[in-house]
């Protein structure tokens, strides 16, 4: 009884997680705007075979060190610019998960 307990349990809070995750990573996910720290950028895109040695290249010419952990995409805003590294191949809640951050700066931290 107690293992039916546990297994139930556990299938509840794994459950619970993927749908949290689920949620952060919508499609019909709804931003303010209001929030955006600047409404005028010069967008960069940069589309490569290997993102994450073009987005660990890129954050250790900017002096922040690389990522440490894997990237399906990376971008950078500074000076009105905003960079944006992507693969040849990408989804269009990328594009928009990465010019959000030319708008609101690192908004899911």
């Amino acid at each position: 009884m107690k293992i039916a307990a546990l297994i139930i349990s556990l299938i509840f809070t794994v459950s619970s997680c993927f749908a949290q995750w689920d949620f952060d990573n919508s499609p019909n996910r709804v931003f303010d705007m209001k929030k955006n720290l600047t409404n005028r950028t010069t967008l960069i895109l940069s589309y490569t075979t290997d993102v994450q040695k073009a987005c660990e290249a890129k954050s250790r010419e900017l002096g922040h060190g690389g990522f440490g952990y894997g990237v399906i995409a990376c971008s950078w805003f500074y000076d009105h610019k905003c960079i944006v590294i992507v693969p040849e191949q990408v989804e269009m809640r990328t594009i928009g998960h990465e010019i959000l951050h030319c708008l609101q700066g690192n908004w899911h931290n």
